[in-house]
């Protein structure tokens, strides 16, 4: 199976993408396809074997659309649309208001044919502006697949054809007057409609892709003869780069010489830059602000987190929440049901004997219809919710993670790097009587300068913040599991877990924290002292959680850490349950057995333990100092590596689900009003309305919903005012 993505043009309303789709899933090769309005893009899996991407293109041409393998559709030249507002300014002046002031104009254009032929000339001029309506329109309805061009090609044609009628009895000497400004006016309103509409969708769709643009063409590499630019391309996992200040840094790395401060606010949408040590991780696309310092690349640029995000946002641009596919599918009927109600109401209005009335509800009926609305309403609100999430250091891998978060009634989180800071630190040294705490802190960090675990990364830290000098350690080796053993000074040290000793711990291990015990190895192991190293919780955890059982949320800690360590911090954070000895299987069927209970289950972690648990979870929400693993089966990405993101997830998904579902409702709503106020119910009451008015009020129904999406610009201030609340 291949899988291509490209540009569609010419599509204006959801009929047209979904039209497209019905059109492609039809065919026998095509395996998945979706279409895209908002970006006009298209994703289509199809089976190589047998058709390429041309058969695709032939498909889609058919229909009167444009495909194209790479750029996006060309803007629209200003000048034609001002060409047409002139031309319907002119034949409005004819039609409505030279009757009134005859002197403005010579006698000649008085006359009623010749006021209609220089009133079908500038129509005519109009139309041609607007030629894409009834080149996709007519083509659509051949197709069988009609959609919101059609609906203005066949209103619009119909009130030009009979004006036509009617200038040919003017010639014979019989004037009743023309639509031709009708034509005209539909016309400029729905292409003014459609300008100000795509000026929007825009703007919010360059808002995103601005993130895109974040990482630069090059990078200065560090090699044996100095500094070197080179391509980004030519940038390899190991590679040691420099960093410049006021320079982007071109890959994730690690720093490993220098330090400095980063703007990481592309990634986490704070603005405040972020002090880098090192042994820090750094960013692709974030700013070096102040000094230079050195990085070892720890992705190429195609597997840096700008990478995925771009991914990611692209997905989810082509992706469709639950609640659009009620839009797909009336959209799907909607154009051929506007053209049967428009063709019935004709047919009522004609057997009451007035055809000029009839010709007008027909016009207006098909002119009013908006599917438009109706296929803006999700994809505008998600768009911009997508631009919003960045702001909170969120992003989203799809539209159903964004949908479905809101839904979430249990959280669960993994301990440490998610809850926890990921770096336990010594809180106690013991040690027994016959040697000091400061002479245990010596050996144990002595021999841990040897390994990489993190236990010995915080004991080896805690050491240098005392100043006491390590001594010289050598025949390191560890034992998995355990611990690690050295000789020191002719002795050989052992530093790990009491399983590591082959002799009871002479202390009353009272103290919560993990305990490190340091002693000299022999026929019975003599314990000497013990490190307690705690990991402590984020900062503002408690309070992150007490925010989310406001929100109505249960939460659990699922750790492999001991009983007692789970229990304690459970405790301290006030979460409503926990499971401690937690195995990757384990966590994976506590998982289930919450599903299995009615619950929506948000599971939140970093490590590649818990990417089962993640994927099998209906929310995954994993932290991006994660591992690759666990980010592949994200959901949601947290770049700011903190608790609250889980209530920025879900604060975001149901704002953007109520501003849907407002759009959706203005949608339906005025089309179930429009309609029938086209079709002539209210006529007793004295309400008709004309195919301009017609005209105006559709285009004002979709720049309705563009602009309601836009209420949601900002969301991401009000929810972090939650924060303090």
């Amino acid at each position: 199976m291949q899988q291509a993505r490209f540009y569609i043009e010419g599509m204006t309303c959801s009929a047209c993408s979904s039209g497209i789709e019905r059109a492609l899933e039809r065919k026998s090769f095509i395996q998945e396809v979706r279409v895209d309005l908002l970006s006009k893009s298209a994703v289509v899996v199809y089976d190589s074997a047998q058709a390429n991407l041309e058969d695709v293109f032939k498909i889609i041409t058919k229909l009167g659309y444009t495909p194209k393998e790479s750029l996006p559709p060309p803007k629209a030249k200003k000048s034609h649309l001002w060409i047409a507002i002139v031309a319907t300014l002119g034949v409005l002046y004819l039609s409505m208001v030279a009757g009134h002031l005859p002197f403005l104009l010579p006698n000649v254009l008085l006359d009623p044919f010749i006021s209609g032929f220089l009133q079908a000339l500038l129509t005519l001029w109009v139309m041609c502006v607007g030629r894409g309506f009834y080149r996709r329109g007519f083509k659509a309805l051949w197709e069988r697949q009609p959609n919101m061009d059609t609906l203005i090609a066949l209103g619009t044609s119909s009130a030009f054809l009979y004006s036509l009628f009617l200038l040919f009895k003017a010639f014979l000497g019989v004037h009743t007057g023309y639509y031709f400004e009708s034509a005209c006016v539909i016309l400029v309103f729905v292409m003014l409609g459609k300008r100000l509409e795509e000026g929007s969708k825009n703007k919010a769709l360059e808002a995103m892709e601005g993130l895109l643009g974040q990482q630069p063409q090059s990078a200065l590499r560090v090699e044996e003869g100095g500094v070197v630019e080179v391509l980004i391309e030519r940038v390899r996992a190991g590679d040691v780069l420099q960093i410049l200040p006021g320079s982007v840094i071109p890959v994730d790395g690690i720093v490993i010489e220098g330090e400095g401060e980063v703007d990481e606010s592309t990634l986490t949408g704070e603005s405040v830059p972020v002090y880098k040590a090192k042994g820090a991780h750094v960013f692709s696309g974030t700013l070096n602000t102040t000094s230079t310092f050195c990085i070892k690349a720890t992705h190429t640029s195609m597997q840096s987190a700008l990478q995925q995000i771009t991914k990611q946002v692209r997905n989810a641009q082509g992706s469709k929440a639950q609640i659009a596919r009620l839009a797909d599918k009336v959209a799907r009927v909607f154009v051929p049901a506007v053209i049967a109600i428009a063709s019935l109401a004709f047919i009522v209005w004609l057997a009451l004997g007035d055809f000029a009335r009839a010709l007008e509800v027909f016009i207006a009926v098909l002119v009013i219809s908006c599917p438009c609305a109706l296929g803006l309403a999700t994809p505008m609100s998600l768009l911009v919710a997508h631009k919003e999430a960045s702001h909170l250091g969120l992003f989203f891998k799809d539209a159903q993670a964004l949908e479905k978060a809101r839904l979430v009634s249990y959280v669960v989180f993994d301990k440490t790097g998610t809850i926890t800071q990921g770096k336990p630190q010594v809180q106690q040294v013991v040690a027994i009587p016959e040697i000091s705490a400061t002479e245990v802190l010596i050996l144990g960090a002595s021999v841990e300068a040897l390994s990489e675990h993190v236990l010995a990364q915080g004991i080896v830290a805690y050491a240098q913040a005392q100043g006491v000098v390590l001594k010289e350690a050598t025949q390191g080796h560890a034992v998995l599991g355990q611990g690690m053993r050295a000789c020191v000074e002719g002795a050989i040290i052992k530093v790990g877990s009491l399983e590591f000793f082959n002799t009871p711990s002479p202390f009353v291990q009272n103290v919560p924290g993990t305990w490190v015990f340091v002693g000299i190895e022999g026929q019975v192991d003599h314990i000497l002292g013990a490190l307690i190293l705690q990991d402590r919780p984020k900062a503002h955890a408690k309070e992150d959680l007490a925010r989310l059982k406001t929100l109505g949320l249960k939460s659990m800690l699922l750790s492999g850490d001991t009983q007692e360590n789970v229990q304690l911090l459970a405790k301290e954070l006030n979460m409503d349950a926990h499971t401690a000895l937690a195995s990757p299987q384990i966590k994976l069927s506590t998982i289930e057995a919450l599903k299995a209970q009615g619950e929506v289950v948000m599971m939140v972690g970093d490590g590649l333990n818990d990417a089962p648990c993640l994927a099998r979870s209906d929310v995954a929400v994993v932290m991006a100092s994660g591992s690759d693993a666990s980010l592949e089966v994200a959901d949601v990405v947290s770049f700011n590596n903190e608790i609250v993101a889980v209530e920025n997830a879900i604060r975001l998904s149901q704002a953007t689900i109520q501003n849907i579902k407002q759009n959706l409702f203005w949608a339906f709503g005025y089309n179930s009003i429009a309609i029938p106020l086209a079709c002539g119910v209210a006529f007793k009451a004295g309400i008709m309305l004309s195919p301009m008015l017609a005209s105006l009020a559709m285009s004002l129904s979709s720049l309705s919903v563009v602009l309601n999406a836009q209420r949601l610009r900002g969301i991401h201030l009000k929810i972090k005012a939650n924060y303090g609340s």
